[in-house]
């Protein structure tokens, strides 16, 4: 783990986005956000992020389809899902695929924080 732990956040929504960005330094971590998976993973290197903070649904790939394409570009990268909707079979889906955690927004910052350390703690 770097010394400084870099988190990406994939989300559609700018508010949330920005409110997740000064959250996480706020916390001490560096933060780069994402409009769309696919910036993200235009920018994903093994390696460059120590987690991956995304939202469960969004226009073009959703949280889950990244999370099977992450599962063979950076099986080791923990992610961490945020979503509006309560959808019980995604939930289920994203942790028996290895999610440290999916969190239903409003997201509560003691909680998230919590489950960022325990998926910086796994590398």
């Amino acid at each position: 783990m770097a010394l400084v732990p870099t988190i990406a956040v994939v989300d559609d929504d700018k508010s949330i986005r920005d409110a997740l960005a000064e959250l996480l330094e706020v916390f001490d971590f560096k933060c780069r956000v994402f409009e769309r998976p696919e910036s993200f993973l235009a920018a994903h290197a093994q390696g460059r992020f120590d987690c991956l903070i995304t939202d469960l649904n969004m226009k073009s790939i959703t949280g889950l389809q990244l999370q099977q394409t992450l599962a063979a570009l950076d099986p080791g990268l923990p992610m961490i899902f945020i979503s509006a909707q309560s959808d019980s079979e995604a939930r289920s889906k994203a942790l028996r695929s290895g999610a440290v955690a999916f969190l239903s927004k409003p997201i509560d910052d003691d909680v998230l924080y919590r489950h960022i350390i325990s998926a910086l703690n796994r590398c």
